[in-house]
Parts: structure tokens; C-alpha cells; sequence
């Protein structure tokens, strides 16, 4: 992600970070998302979307970024909503479903 795009970003959210800990949270939102990023984690290019069903008529969004930061890397599942739709439209991601990648 260039300066640019970062000012973009940070220009529609508000200014809150939101701690979340791989290693306790199995969920995470799209503020711990941007928190993450500006902590100096980098995104993989590759983010990987599962949808979950609950009796066949509702469903959530999870999307998978693996970030990374020195020698860590982590899975970050971090719950659908529009904030992180736009956020995914916005930067030069590659979006796979996850029937067709590993998660």
C-alpha cells in the first residue's frame, strides 16, 4: 500500500486503534485491520474469503489476510462489512473464495 493510499484511507476512519492479539482472538474487525497496518504488519496480496451459512439462509463474511511483521506472521480473520468491502476495492488485492484456496 503507497502514502496515498494510506492518507485515503485513514481520511474516512476515525481516530481510534483497536488492539487485537492473534494468539486470543479468533475474530477481528476491519478498525483492527487498519490498526494492524498502521503498527507496521503488511497485508499478503492474497486474501482469502469463506462464507459462513447458518440454516442455509444467513450468512457472514470472514475474510483471511495474512499479515506479517518481523519474523511473525498471522492469520487475521476479520469480519465482512461494507468498511471492509470498500477497504478491499480500494488496494490491489487478489480475492480467492475459499472453495478454491486453503484457508
Amino acid at each position: 500500500m503507497d502514502d496515498q493510499q494510506q492518507a485515503d484511507l485513514h481520511s474516512h476512519r476515525r481516530d481510534i486503534s483497536q488492539h487485537w492479539s492473534y494468539s486470543s482472538e479468533r475474530y477481528a474487525g476491519g478498525d483492527n485491520l487498519l490498526t494492524a497496518i498502521e503498527r507496521g504488519w503488511t497485508i499478503d496480496l492474497r486474501v482469502v474469503l469463506r462464507r459462513q451459512w447458518f440454516a442455509g439462509m444467513r450468512c457472514i463474511e470472514i475474510y483471511h489476510f495474512t499479515i506479517r511483521r518481523a519474523d511473525v506472521v498471522a492469520d487475521m480473520a476479520v469480519l465482512g462489512n461494507p468498511y471492509v468491502t470498500r477497504f478491499l476495492a480500494s488496494q490491489p488485492y487478489e480475492l480467492v473464495e475459499a472453495e478454491a484456496a486453503a484457508v
